[in-house]
């Protein structure tokens, strides 16, 4: 029962967590660049200051996640059908140079 646990939640808990991650980290930047540039026009709130304080910290924590839960470590699936494959597909085909190249 574990081991099913840890297939089946695991992978489905690190995508939950990646993309409520990657919202905050939207919101969070878009916020921060509406303070930035038009600090006049920006309307503020708790919610869109907080956003604001806490843009500088999800940076750095932009790999570590990016890295552990996202598709830089690899976790993502990619087919391997060989009809995919880039060296199959241009296998029979002549590439022509065009005419000045």
């Amino acid at each position: 029962m574990h081991k099913v646990r840890n297939i089946v939640f695991l992978p489905f808990f690190g995508r939950v967590l990646w993309l409520a991650f990657s919202v905050l980290f939207f919101y969070s930047g878009l916020y921060f660049t509406e303070w930035l540039f038009a600090p006049n026009a920006f309307t503020g709130g708790l919610l869109r200051w907080s956003l604001v304080t806490l843009f500088p910290l999800l940076v750095p924590m932009f790999f570590v996640i990016n890295k552990r839960f996202g598709c830089a470590s690899g976790s993502c699936v990619i087919s391997a059908d060989p009809d995919h494959s880039t060296k199959k597909r241009n296998a029979g085909m002549n590439i022509t140079r065009m005419p000045g190249a």
